[in-house]
């Protein structure tokens, strides 16, 4: 896989986390460009624009990864192996018990780690996602997506705009990652997730799978399962714990 058709784009609000720099810094040593772009504090705009300007570049494959996620270079390898349109990496929100993602509604369990891999998923976080220039394309021709502001200097399509969908006996704001996803499925994609990859959420410390689920402990596969109400979760590496996690999971 050739890493020069694949760019690297970071939005960052205003610094990079160092276990993210880390990571960004091995993926460059292995030559993939990386985009780092200051200042995107309204992140469905700075994420379409980032897009227009790839693609514009002639980028085959965009990679996006956010500046407060940490990650091993092998994970974007990974993703890119699949040869999915659209595959990312889940990981936890900070300070609470959510993974950052929507699953599909029949969704039994998940496997992190050892055991993991590919799993078909709703709605992916923008934070570790991987897509190709094919996505743009299909979302932009099936969605009737403008080119907006060509009387300046830059233009923009509007590949992550927020958008509000019916949802049970309401409506649900997406914000613009999921956004992007909703409109990818309406069309024709599956979005995938491969649950093999650790990222960690840098916060107070770095969050990652099992802060969705229990308190710090690290375990080389880890597995929820899912009920209406709530989860539970067993650490297969050091059999069953005993406990109900009560996660609420995004979406």
């Amino acid at each position: 896989m050739d890493p020069s058709r694949c760019v690297v784009l970071v939005p960052v609000h205003d610094y990079i986390e160092p276990a993210c720099a880390t990571g960004l810094s091995a993926l460059e040593r292995l030559g993939y460009p990386i985009w780092r772009v200051y200042g995107a504090s309204a992140i469905d705009q700075a994420r379409s624009r980032i897009a227009t300007e790839a693609l514009a570049e002639g980028y085959e494959e965009l990679m996006w990864i956010d500046s407060d996620i940490g990650f091993q270079p092998e994970a974007v390898e990974m993703l890119r192996s699949h040869g999915l349109p659209i595959v990312s990496g889940i990981y936890a929100k900070k300070r609470s018990r959510e993974l950052v993602c929507s699953l599909l509604p029949d969704t039994e369990k998940i496997i992190f780690g050892i055991g993991g891999g590919a799993m078909e998923i709703r709605y992916a976080a923008g934070g570790f996602l991987y897509t190709k220039r094919t996505v743009y394309e299909k979302i932009a021709d099936h969605e009737n997506l403008p080119v907006c502001n060509e009387q300046f200097e830059q233009t923009i399509v509007p590949y992550f705009l927020p958008m509000i969908i019916p949802h049970g006996e309401g409506h649900w704001y997406l914000g613009e990652d999921f956004s992007f996803c909703e409109r990818a499925r309406r069309s024709g994609l599956a979005i995938y997730a491969d649950t093999q990859i650790r990222l960690e959420h840098v916060g107070k410390y770095g969050f990652t799978w099992e802060d969705a689920g229990s308190s710090r402990n690290r375990y080389s596969s880890y597995e929820f399962n899912f009920t209406p109400h709530k989860a539970s979760f067993d650490t297969l590496d050091n059999g069953q714990v005993d406990a109900d996690a009560g996660i609420n999971l995004a979406g």
